[in-house]
């Protein structure tokens, strides 16, 4: 089996398994699920097992589109999870994360101010950090289409790697976030998006101390502040996108931008930052030891139209370690 075919596998067993694992746990640890989204997401499913089979003769549009009708379906359990972990009420890790980022040398409050003044400054950070969505999408796509099915697939793989791992560690890691612990209004900002710092508190809150409390997708929010997913999503953006040559330098420019967008925009602290990057490490060397993409796909031929097997170079041939443009 190639890796191409591994990978493809794993993701589709892999968004399975979310489900046959994340769905029963909903009951376990008490949480309440609006199940509305069942009938549509089980026609999304169908949609993907059938793009799969009808795209087979054309691997680069089959994993353009698998992999984002799978990521898709992903959203699902690793939101429910984020949830899950919120709803076990460990106590608020608010005071442990502002001390390590004294121990860092971090005045956030200072820094937040320097940036808001700044419109020059802030406005590059909000939009980075809403680039998150259409880089998720799009991403994987473009990948696909312009010869890296592979890195499309591992791409949305480690996505949900990471993000589930994120939620684990965020059950010891609960947190209001940077804005609430440093009394930071709306009435404060300037330039900065004052959006995200306030948006999720109501469910953080519901969710973990109302007995009554219901998940529903149409008001989900992303309640994690430790680790930093869009800090871990920076991380693997950048990886994805390096293998393109063309896209290699403005998503790294990108990303930078929106990994620090998240400790002023995002309303986090600055170790949540450094976690997620670490996780986002994690994440990508899992997926890697699992399908390393070294054997070739023989279902995608060279984009190098002059080779062919009848004028490649014999394996007993004598081969130069370099091309000639690299010596």
């Amino acid at each position: 089996m190639s890796d191409l075919a591994r990978a493809r596998a794993a993701l589709i067993w892999l968004t399975i398994g979310s489900y046959l694992v994340v769905l029963p746990l909903t009951a376990q640890v008490g949480l309440h699920v609006d199940y509305g989204f069942v009938g549509p997401f089980a026609l999304w499913f169908i949609l993907a097992l059938i793009c799969g089979i009808t795209f087979r003769p054309w691997p680069r549009i089959r994993a353009a589109t698998e992999s984002f009708l799978y990521g898709v379906l992903l959203v699902i359990p690793i939101i429910i999870a984020v949830y899950l972990a919120a709803r076990l009420n460990l106590p608020l890790a608010d005071d442990q994360l502002k001390a390590m980022d004294q121990a860092l040398g971090v005045d956030w409050p200072a820094l937040l101010r320097f940036i808001d003044s700044r419109p020059y400054l802030a406005q590059p950070l909000n939009l980075a950090y809403e680039s998150f969505t259409q880089q998720l999408i799009w991403l994987p796509i473009v990948l696909a289409v312009f010869g890296r099915p592979l890195r499309s697939y591992q791409m949305i793989l480690m996505y949900a790697v990471i993000y589930f791992l994120g939620c684990v560690i965020s059950i010891w890691y609960p947190a209001l976030g940077t804005y609430a612990t440093f009394n930071i209004h709306p009435a404060d900002l300037q330039n900065i998006d004052r959006t995200w710092g306030y948006v999720f508190l109501d469910e953080l809150n519901g969710v973990r101390s109302d007995p009554q409390f219901i998940f529903s997708l149409t008001k989900a929010e992303g309640i994690m502040t430790f680790p930093s997913l869009h800090a871990a999503s920076a991380v693997l953006f950048a990886w994805a996108a390096w293998e393109q040559r063309w896209l290699r330098y403005p998503f790294l420019f990108l990303n930078v931008i929106m990994a620090i967008s998240a400790a002023i925009v995002g309303n986090h602290y600055t170790v949540d930052v450094i976690a997620g990057m670490g996780f986002a490490g994690f994440g990508i060397a899992i997926v890697l030891i699992t399908v390393p993409g070294k054997r070739p796909d023989p279902q995608i031929p060279s984009l190098n139209p002059n080779l062919s097997s009848r004028n490649a170079i014999p394996s007993s041939a004598p081969q130069q370690p370099f091309p000639a443009s690299l010596r």
